[in-house]
C-alpha cells in the first residue's frame, strides 16, 4: 500500500513536532518552510533526532546518499524522498 505525499507530509509533521521544542516551530508547519539551513526548524541535534524518527515511522532505512540538504529543504521534499524509499522498500 502506498501512501500519498499529503498523508506523508502529515506524519512527517507529528515527527517534527516531537523532534524539536515548541519555541522553534512556526504556528503553521507548511509543505515549503525550510528544515535545514539559515532560520530552519531543525538545528543538526533535532536533525539526527528527526531522521531517526522519520526511519521509525515508516519503517524504512534512508541511505546516506540520501541525506542531502535538497531532501531536507522542506517537508514537501522529504515527502518525495520517503515516498521513493517507501516504494523501493516495497519492490525488495
Amino acid at each position: 500500500m502506498s501512501s500519498s505525499i499529503e498523508e506523508i507530509e502529515t506524519r512527517l509533521k507529528k515527527v517534527l513536532v516531537q523532534c524539536t521544542t515548541e519555541s522553534n516551530l512556526p504556528g503553521e508547519i507548511g509543505s515549503e518552510g525550510s528544515l535545514v539551513g539559515e532560520g530552519a526548524v531543525l538545528d543538526s541535534v533535532a536533525l539526527l533526532q528527526f531522521v531517526i524518527g522519520v526511519e521509525t515511522e515508516f519503517s524504512i532505512l534512508l541511505d546516506d546518499g540520501s541525506l542531502t540538504p535538497e531532501h531536507f529543504e522542506s517537508l514537501g521534499a522529504l515527502a518525495i524522498l520517503v515516498q521513493s524509499s517507501i516504494k523501493n522498500q516495497l519492490k525488495s
